[in-house]
């Protein structure tokens, strides 16, 4: 959210060509400098806490899409048709 590095009408337009285009995706955006991520040479701006709480969404994700079998996907062949409205 307070990533210099890509202003707020870049994220937007990034957002909403995702949506246009009916893209299946997630959006966080967290109160945060660009880099906090990055435990070196991040120039005072790395985060642990916040840091912690992105490996822990990003496993999540892995485990979901990668580990686990959920059947198909929704809107796929055999699979639960996709909610109106829903990402």
């Amino acid at each position: 959210k307070y990533d210099n590095h890509i202003p707020r009408a870049g994220r937007q337009l990034i957002y909403q060509t995702l949506a246009e285009k009916d893209v299946d995706f997630s959006w966080i955006e967290l109160p945060a400098q660009h880099a906090f991520i990055r435990d070196e040479s991040s120039k005072g701006r790395y985060d642990p806490p916040l840091a912690k709480v992105c490996f822990e969404l990003l496993l999540e994700l892995f485990h979901r899409k990668l580990d686990l079998d959920l059947g198909p996907r929704a809107g796929s062949a055999g699979g639960p048709p996709k909610e109106e409205g829903k990402l």
